[in-house]
């Protein structure tokens, strides 16, 4: 018999004839587990999502109504303290550019009989890397990277002015090495590069408020557009990522979730993201990203057995904290790699990738100025304006498109507790600058984009935009969800209708932040019943390792909304019961929706969570990605 987690959640109805057929018969209660375990287990919800949709798609076209968020709102700015600028110690003492490394100048100014060790550090899988041997190298000699993008490196020297002092330094440095490319097919020649900066838990809002000169540059300067309705589609940074980097919802990932024993030994297919595809047309590919130890797909999924892209700095990185382990755990040079501040390393790094020959594909994921405190995040606000005057400056934006973005607002801060922060962490920033190039070829093309500014966005746009620029649109996928006529994913560069509602995006009811909620009171029953089925739910997600798990159990509920199911497609809301019970009836009714902020304890566990409540059958439905963890 499966596990109570993986079925549907009854109303206390149900569960009072349940009991009563339990005192009663147990053939009943045999029939009555058969009827539960035949209409649905969530483990195949992956199956279950891609089943025709039966119901009627109610008010599509009604557009999307954002909620006006003031980024400078008393509350919001409350939370922001100055905090001084990210100071690193300590020297250099070999510098990597491009492919070829060499000891600094300034170093053999004042220092003398140097010799420096490298080793390269080698990727195997996103767990799994080794050092190689040494390789010396005297004095001024250039060392050039072939096996790896990656060193560690040991220096001995003696300084100038007391030669009998030995003088020791130890670091790692990251470069290019060369790299064969696929030719460029012959008619893609004047196809653009992309460049993509992202920084964690960064909402639109958020980025006016604590990157203000960066604001001012992007959109007064630069002429970037800001997309003012641009929406997530899932949880976390995956749920954020994986529509742009592969086109896909996460759940078509799903099977390579971590916490499902049967997926250990199954890892993510980098075939199916973005950098795979264009490396068959000649482009040279970066995924860069600044805190491996947590890992934006490693810490929810199980990792890539390849890596997903030419250059990856995920080895090279965690070589980095093994040396010095406490870097991530509150030491003062967490922020740092060597003498410079990691945001300004993930930024260099993707400035020199862009000087390589070739056409280029660049994803940079910076995670360490907000994933803890996003007040950390004004730090990098001159090192984005001067990164971004690079770009200008060197000619850069005439053949590149830029995205500066977001994944998510904020999900564990102070602010999060608020209407307004729970709004922004649907929200993120999407700013878009389209190459100069394709603005004079294709003027209509950034006329639409600005028309798009205050339409319905998500992921899957994103990922369709990039496609057009690039000159792939028979790549972009025409999926569309059942019911509706609009594809899921839309260019950018074409105009979207004004209609466009969340349903017609693909973007569920408890992430969709036009959705229209109305409280439900305390004194409602369904207030109580709310809260305690998701507090139920969510202790039995963790009932296969619950050995390992102290029992949560509800401490109180905080709030609970209520909506009507008018407005959206909830794939997982509109089930084939036909096809799950050899029946012919199906669900014709379904009701409302409900989502709820529980605390639980021990620990002061505080969730929010989305259900379906279906009257006809008296039941809630609820999957684990309408649930979300809001403090750490």
């Amino acid at each position: 018999m499966l596990s109570f987690s993986k079925l549907l959640w009854r109303s206390r109805r149900l569960v009072l004839a349940i009991l009563i057929a339990m005192m009663l018969s147990p053939i009943i209660l045999f029939t009555m587990d058969r009827a539960k375990d035949i209409i649905l287990d969530l483990s195949n919800t992956n199956k279950v999502l891609r089943r025709q949709l039966e119901e009627e798609i109610y008010h599509v076209g009604t557009g999307c109504n954002m909620p006006k968020l003031d980024p400078f709102a008393e509350n919001f700015t409350s939370f922001n303290r100055n905090l001084p600028i990210t100071r690193c110690r300590g020297v250099d003492w070999v510098n990597c550019v491009k492919s070829e490394c060499q000891i600094s100048q300034s170093i053999l100014r004042t220092t003398k009989d140097v010799v420096c060790m490298y080793r390269y550090i080698i990727y195997v899988e996103d767990q799994n890397s080794y050092v190689s041997n040494p390789i010396k190298v005297v004095g001024d000699e250039i060392f050039t990277l072939n096996k790896s993008d990656h060193v560690k490196i040991e220096c001995t020297g003696n300084p100038i002015n007391n030669p009998i002092v030995n003088t020791h330094w130890t670091g790692y440095k990251a470069g290019f090495r060369q790299l064969p490319t696929v030719p460029v097919p012959p008619n893609r020649k004047d196809s653009y590069n992309v460049m993509i900066l992202c920084f964690d838990s960064i909402s639109r809002n958020g980025f006016i408020r604590n990157m203000q000169n960066s604001y001012k540059y992007l959109t007064v300067q630069l002429d970037a557009v800001i997309l003012n309705s641009y929406n997530i589609v899932a949880d976390g940074t995956t749920g954020a990522l994986f529509p742009i980097l592969s086109g896909k919802p996460e759940e078509d990932h799903v099977f390579t979730r971590r916490r499902y024993d049967n997926t250990r030994k199954k890892y993510l297919a980098s075939q199916k993201f973005i950098f795979h595809m264009l490396k068959r047309y000649g482009y040279r590919t970066a995924y860069f990203e600044d805190m491996p130890w947590t890992g934006s797909t490693q810490q929810k999924f199980t990792w890539f057995r390849k890596q997903p892209a030419d250059h990856y700095l995920r080895s090279f990185l965690l070589n980095d904290v093994e040396e010095e382990e406490t870097a991530h755990r509150g030491n003062p040079t967490r922020h740092c790699m060597g003498p410079t501040p990691q945001y300004q390393f993930m930024m260099n790094m993707a400035d020199q990738f862009l000087k390589l020959d070739g056409k280029k594909f660049c994803f940079t994921l910076i995670v360490d100025t907000a994933y803890d405190n996003m007040t950390l995040l004004p730090t990098a606000d001159d090192a984005l304006v001067s990164f971004l005057k690079t770009l200008n400056t060197r000619g850069d934006l005439e053949d590149t498109l830029v995205l500066v973005m977001g994944d998510h607002g904020s999900r564990y801060s102070n602010l999060r507790n608020t209407y307004q922060g729970r709004m922004e962490e649907r929200l993120p920033l999407m700013a878009i600058l389209l190459p100069q190039k394709l603005k004079k070829l294709r003027p209509m093309a950034f006329e639409a984009l600005k028309r798009n500014q205050g339409v319905l966005t998500t992921p899957f746009d994103i990922h369709a935009t990039i496609l057009d620029v690039l000159d792939l649109k028979t790549k972009i996928d025409k999926e569309k969800i059942p019911g509706t006529a609009l594809p899921r994913a839309m260019t950018l560069l074409e105009t979207i209708p004004k209609s466009r509602s969340c349903g017609e995006a693909g973007v569920m009811p408890h992430w969709c932040a036009c959705s229209e909620w109305h409280s439900v009171t305390r004194t409602e029953p369904e207030f109580a019943h709310v809260g305690r089925v998701l507090s139920e739910y969510i202790q039995s997600m963790t009932e296969d390792v619950g050995n390992l798990c102290a029992l949560r159990k509800l401490s109180s509920t905080e709030w609970v909304l209520h909506q009507r199911a008018i407005d959206h497609l909830s794939r997982v809301n509109y089930i084939n019961i036909k096809e799950l019970t050899g029946k012919t009836d199906s669900l014709k009714i379904l009701d409302d929706f409900y989502q709820a902020r529980i605390v639980m304890y021990p620990g002061r566990a505080v969730f929010e969570g989305t259900l379906l409540y279906n009257s006809a059958g008296d039941y809630y439905m609820i999957t684990y990605r309408d649930v979300s963890r809001v403090n750490a």
